[in-house]
């Protein structure tokens, strides 16, 4: 971290050199295999991403201390309790982490934590989720591909204004079927909606921004693809 590297450079070269994640080392250690399911996707492996590795680095077990949930356990002097040798002394630890918060402060853009198609929205990309990006002095944000947050490289990553995604999506789901007038998240989970966005093409005239290129959309429910979508 203080020769300058980015958390997503470093999780890059772990994965280049296979080093597993705390939770396939876990595995090992347990005789089980590495890997499983997550976000609707199984993997041989789980890989470092940027939250993963600034987890680690953030957790106070790296000076040897016994933690539960990220903190450091006590005893009744409340002295850390120990379980190993330290990889790190209590001065570099608490300058790692000042690095790693000096880095986070105001280098994120506020995210909608209950967007509407959170999990719903994918790129077609790389098959991942799309998350909402606030757009800062605008009623709406956009909905983006995220690989380099997984330390993956997408070789076409999407994305889409959110109102115009949003707007598609609702207006495609109720045609699909009976719909309340208020559509929750939930409800096009539970439902089985699934938006794939492809990325689209620079440049372009005044109709680039009357509305969205449903081209570039694809809409399914359950598995299943209703008539394509018209324009």
């Amino acid at each position: 971290m203080h020769a300058g590297q980015s958390l997503v450079s470093v999780a890059r070269k772990l994965n280049a050199s296979g080093v597993p994640v705390p939770r396939d080392r876990h595995a090992q250690l347990q005789g089980r295999p590495m890997g499983g399911r997550r976000h609707d996707r199984d993997f041989e492996r789980f890989r470092w991403t940027s939250g993963t590795l600034s987890k680690v680095l953030r957790n106070p077990s790296l000076m040897g201390h016994r933690t539960y949930q990220g903190q450091t356990v006590r005893d009744a002097q409340g002295l850390p309790v120990l379980i190993g040798q330290p990889l790190l002394s209590e001065d570099e630890f608490h300058a790692l982490r000042d690095v790693l918060l000096a880095r986070s402060n105001g280098s994120h853009r506020r995210s909608r934590t209950t967007a509407l198609l959170t999990g719903v929205a994918h790129c077609s990309g790389c098959d991942g989720r799309m998350y909402f990006a606030a757009r800062k002095g605008y009623a709406y944000g956009d909905y983006v591909c995220r690989a380099t947050s997984r330390s993956e490289i997408c070789p076409a990553p999407a994305g889409m204004r959110s109102d115009w995604l949003e707007e598609y999506t609702l207006s495609r789901y109720r045609q699909s079927g009976p719909a309340d007038a208020n559509v929750s998240r939930e409800q096009l989970l539970h439902g089985g909606v699934r938006v794939t966005v492809t990325r689209g093409r620079r440049g372009g005239g005044p109709a680039r921004l009357a509305g969205p290129d449903t081209s570039r959309l694809t809409f399914t429910v359950m598995g299943s693809l209703p008539d394509q979508p018209q324009p």
